[in-house]
C-alpha cells in the first residue's frame, strides 16, 4: 500500500542515505502522515512524526558553525579596538577619535549580526556558518524554511536561554530531535544538508 504525498514534501525511500528506515524511533513524520496507511492509528495516524528532507544535524556541527558566526561578528568589534588604540596610542582614556572607533566597530558587529542571523538565516535558513557547514533550519512539521519572524523569536530566545543556563546549549545532546530550547519555541530543527 502507498501513502499519498504529503503538503509537497518529498517522499525518501527507506534506507537512503541520512534517513531513517520507515518506523523507526528517532523518526518524525509530517502532521497527517501515517507510515502504515490508515489514519488512527500510532500516535493519533500520525507515527513518530515528520521525516527531515536531511539528517538531523549532530550537536559538534552546530557548535562549529556558531563559533564561525561567532567569528564573523567579532571580526569589526576587534578592529575598532585596534584601531582606537593606533588613534589614542596608550593613553589611560580614549579620546573622541578612539571613541569613535570603538562605536563603529561595536555598531558594525551588530549590523553584520543582525544580517547574518536574523535576515540571511531567516530567508535561506542558513547564516554564514550554517552555509559552511551545510546545515538548515527549518520547521519542524513541514520541513519549511522558518522565515524573518519566527527566526527572529528564536534568536530572541537563543540569546536569553544561553545567557540564563548553559543547558540551552548543550540539550541536543540527549534531545531526540536534538533541538535546543530556543528549536523547540519556534518548532524547528536544524540540519544537514
Amino acid at each position: 500500500m502507498t501513502t499519498p504525498p504529503y503538503d509537497g514534501q518529498p517522499q525518501f525511500p527507506p534506507g537512503q542515505p541520512g534517513q531513517y528506515p520507515a518506523g523507526q524511533p528517532g523518526q518524525f513524520q509530517p502532521q497527517g502522515y501515517n507510515p502504515y496507511g490508515q489514519a488512527g492509528q500510532g500516535q493519533g495516524g500520525y507515527g513518530y512524526g515528520y521525516a527531515p528532507p536531511g539528517q538531523l544535524a549532530g550537536w559538534p556541527i552546530r557548535v562549529g558553525a556558531s563559533i564561525l558566526d561567532s567569528l564573523i561578528i567579532s571580526i569589526p568589534p576587534i578592529v575598532g579596538v585596534i584601531v582606537a588604540l593606533v588613534i589614542d596610542g596608550d593613553q589611560d582614556e580614549l579620546g573622541p577619535g578612539g571613541g569613535i572607533a570603538m562605536v563603529t566597530g561595536f555598531a558594525v558587529g551588530f549590523a553584520v549580526w543582525v544580517w547574518n542571523r536574523l535576515i540571511q538565516q531567516g530567508r535561506t535558513g542558513q547564516s554564514f556558518g550554517k552555509k559552511l557547514t551545510g546545515l538548515r533550519v527549518v520547521h519542524a512539521q513541514s520541513g519549511q524554511l522558518i522565515g524573518l519572524g519566527s527566526n527572529l523569536g528564536r534568536e530572541i530566545c537563543a540569546q536569553i536561554f544561553n545567557q540564563l543556563c548553559i543547558l540551552n546549549v548543550i540539550w541536543p545532546l540527549w534531545d531526540d530531535k536534538q533541538q535546543t530550547w530556543h528549536d523547540k519555541v519556534v518548532n524547528d530543527i536544524v540540519i544537514r544538508l
